[in-house]
């Protein structure tokens, strides 16, 4: 009779420890899920509360004046250029 109340508790107590980790493992889903939400929340309302900056009017550059910078050159597309001449002449 002992034999088989230790298999039974055996098995009570591995079933236990199974339910635990899965019950666990649950709640660490569940709250990582609440994690990502709340940030998500988070940064809804942080971009909600920026963007009301691009709404008032600039504090600089009163006269409208636009600072117009040269776009760089490409050194390999202007060499694929000068090789694309070459072989044509």
């Amino acid at each position: 009779m002992p034999k088989q109340l230790y298999r039974v508790l055996w098995y009570l107590a591995i079933f236990f420890i199974i339910v635990t980790v899965i019950t666990f493992t649950f709640g660490l889903i569940l709250v990582g899920a609440a994690i990502v939400s709340l940030f998500g929340i988070y940064r809804y309302y942080l971009g909600r509360k920026r963007s009301r900056s691009f709404r008032e009017s600039p504090k600089r550059y009163f006269s409208g004046e636009i600072i117009d910078i040269q776009a760089e050159t490409i050194p390999q597309a202007t060499n694929d250029r000068y090789f694309e001449n070459q072989k044509k002449s």
